[in-house]
């Protein structure tokens, strides 16, 4: 349940760390998680349908009388004290290793920080606005989204450019018909 969050919330490893029960809010039209930000500051965040599907199993495991306290928690003489941003990294860094073993594109250092960046990006080459990506990520600066997760992959510009391309018939080189010859040469 932390990873899927972790990916679908786009916070960063604190952010998640701080969490509560109280932070959620899934019987709404449209569901949504309130991080505390950099700053202090509070954010919404949406999250899919299946994220909420697997947080209430979550909670029924591990939050079964919905009483306030840490969302991801251990256990230390018997009280719940949130989970530390090193142990949400020990987390996150056994499955990768644990993914790797059947699924060799998984990379050698994943982090939390990377699971972020890629949630912006996947938003991002999915044709999301960059101010949505800016608000999600909770950013105060245009600059500090476009800087880091605005950057077109070499697929992107393909596409761009396949798309923006005209077709042409196949029906010989166009530079030999008499009228663009006249056109081509008539050019400084």
């Amino acid at each position: 349940m932390l990873l899927i969050l972790l990916y679908d919330t786009a916070a960063r490893v604190q952010e998640l760390a701080d969490l509560k029960v109280s932070s959620l809010h899934l019987d709404v039209a449209n569901p949504f998680v309130t991080l505390i930000g950099k700053g202090r500051k509070t954010r919404n965040v949406p999250i899919m349908k299946k994220t909420v599907t697997h947080l209430n199993h979550y909670l029924k495991e591990f939050h079964p009388d919905m009483e306030e306290g840490p969302l991801f928690y251990s256990r230390f003489d018997g009280i719940p004290h949130p989970l530390s941003t090193d142990s949400i990294s020990l987390v996150l860094k056994t499955a990768a290793d644990r993914a790797r073993k059947t699924c060799v594109d998984v990379p050698p250092d994943v982090h939390c920080h990377l699971i972020r960046k890629t949630k912006a990006m996947d938003l991002y080459r999915n044709g999301v606005p960059l101010p949505f990506i800016m608000q999600l990520l909770g950013h105060e600066s245009m600059s500090t989204t476009s800087g880091f997760y605005a950057f077109a992959t070499l697929e992107m510009m393909s596409e761009a450019m396949n798309k923006a391309a005209p077709a042409f018939a196949d029906d010989g080189k166009i530079w030999k018909k008499p009228a663009i010859k006249k056109l081509l040469y008539s050019l400084d």
